[in-house]
């Protein structure tokens, strides 16, 4: 999954670069943001609501994973992963989930807009998820 990668190698040298320590790929958050991407791209819409009205902690707790925080980030129409954290920097909000010093997992969700993938244009458009969480602290 190359463009996985790539997307987390930019969101941790965006954290890096401020002192922040790297995130790390997690699976359950991984199938929550590309579930919900690709129902961005099935709706073709761009909205934090996804399937049956959810919202972005309700995705993230119907995979198991049980967190103390969450956020998302959605984007559509960035050409690259190095495009899609630009422009995810430029916007406070979301420049704040990225550099939210309480995460330390996300995961990755990347959907095609139908037919961009093989037109042949030489840029292809998706749907991009971003899921980022801190688990919940057990106490024993």
């Amino acid at each position: 999954m190359p463009l996985i990668t790539e997307m987390l190698n930019s969101l941790n040298t965006a954290r890096t670069a401020e002192g922040l320590t790297p995130l790390r790929l997690n699976d359950k958050l991984t199938v929550a943001a590309q579930q919900h991407a690709d129902f961005m791209r099935e709706k073709q819409l761009l909205s934090h609501m996804g399937k049956n009205r959810s919202s972005f902690d309700q995705r993230i707790l119907d995979t198991g994973y049980r967190f103390r925080t969450a956020a998302e980030n959605i984007a559509l129409g960035a050409l690259d992963p190095e495009g899609v954290v630009e422009l995810w920097m430029r916007s406070p909000p979301h420049r704040a989930n990225v550099l939210n010093t309480d995460v330390i997992d996300a995961g990755i969700g990347i959907s095609p807009v139908e037919g961009s993938e093989t037109t042949g244009r030489p840029l292809p458009r998706r749907y991009w998820s971003l899921s980022l969480a801190a688990p919940e602290i057990t106490v024993r």
